[in-house]
């Protein structure tokens, strides 16, 4: 239980750690892009904004690997609310909805449940492991807010089914079907073996200078168009739990 929400525990959310080869690999990945980006800025490569782009997108995966982050913890009681070492009384909580945010003007946009405190919100990233039982726990706790429950709620079953893009942690007894890697990466390659046997040549000896961009494009291509023949769908959701009062689940923002 966490020292700053007094009272038994109802629900509890964090960012889970990636264990160190999984790190690592995002390290490496993130040399190599720079170690090819810099190859292409060497050799002449134009636009020049393409290795420019990958060596600033490599640098970036190395450092978001290896600085150190304090662990992100959210923690509900029956009076209590914390994140991090900040706790508030649950009864400030005045609202809550499914929305985006972003932590800085650089980061992506995130799916988040939004807890609107007196003066300020606490997102609840999506991507946090447990963010579904404190969903449930504020629910019970606080069934004024009228949280509709989000094995029912339309925003966050899209959410869930495009898990990857978004990078929401699966709730446990979600199944969701997605396209396989493997042949994403079969596709990819077969375009861009038949872009270097009949597009380049035809595209003559100017060609050339193009290649890692063609390359790029095709196989971009090829994988988005293997993503529209099979998309991902959710296969099965946890039938909504049994409430006294049963909100509007078609509330929300998403």
């Amino acid at each position: 239980m966490n020292p700053h929400t007094p009272g038994r525990s109802c629900a509890r959310a964090e960012r889970p750690v990636p264990r160190p080869p999984v790190r690592l690999g995002r390290a490496v990945l993130g040399l190599a892009l720079v170690g090819l980006g810099l190859r292409f800025l060497a050799l002449g490569m134009t636009p020049f904004l393409v290795p420019a782009a990958i060596v600033l997108g490599g640098a970036l995966l190395v450092y978001e690997t290896l600085r150190v982050r304090k662990p992100l913890v959210y923690e509900v009681s029956p009076l209590w609310i914390s994140r991090g070492s900040d706790a508030r009384r649950l009864a400030a909580l005045r609202a809550v909805r499914l929305d985006w945010y972003r932590a800085a003007s650089w980061q992506p946009w995130r799916p988040a449940l939004l807890l609107e405190l007196a003066r300020e919100t606490w997102p609840l990233d999506l991507g946090l492991e447990g963010w579904y039982d404190v969903w449930d726990c504020l629910r019970e706790l606080r069934p004024e807010l009228e949280l509709p429950d989000w094995r029912r709620h339309p925003g966050v079953l899209k959410l869930l089914a495009q898990r990857r893009r978004h990078g929401v942690r699966l709730p446990p007894g979600v199944v969701v079907h997605e396209p396989s890697i493997a042949a994403m990466s079969v596709t990819a390659g077969l375009a861009v073996a038949f872009a270097e046997l009949f597009v380049l040549p035809a595209l003559g000896p100017a060609a050339a200078s193009w290649e890692p961009l063609i390359f790029s494009g095709v196989a971009g291509l090829a994988v988005w168009l293997y993503t529209r023949l099979d998309p991902p769908r959710l296969n099965h959701v946890p039938p909504p739990k049994n409430r006294s009062r049963s909100p509007n689940p078609g509330s929300g923002r998403m």
